[in-house]
């Protein structure tokens, strides 16, 4: 009889606490919602800039000095021609084994 008792005490104890952590969290849960609901939003618009526009903008950003740029290059023979091409074949070969495996673990 007294575990009996003891049994229904702490089965209705537990009950008791669960019930306040069901309403605790009900009431947290509808501050965070409103919280969210009360952020602001920000709309950001600007225009286009033209060429000029962006040239001006790179010598303002770079302390109005203007920047040169010299590219050099050199003719290439056919034997380094050829030896570029299969380079790039093997490049573009090794490309589509790897996609080919990618393809085949999925």
């Amino acid at each position: 009889m007294k575990s009996a008792n003891k049994f229904n005490t702490a089965v209705l104890s537990l009950a008791v606490v669960v019930a306040g952590c069901a309403v605790a969290a009900a009431f947290q849960q509808g501050k965070q919602l409103a919280a969210v609901n009360q952020m602001a939003t920000v709309t950001i618009t600007a225009q286009r800039l033209t060429q000029e526009q962006k040239i001006a903008y790179d010598m303002q950003q770079s302390g109005q000095a203007m920047q040169t740029v010299l590219v050099t290059a050199k003719r290439l023979g056919a034997e380094e021609k050829s030896a570029m091409d299969r380079q790039e074949q093997a490049i573009q070969q090794a490309r589509i084994r790897a996609q080919k495996k990618a393809q085949l673990l999925v």
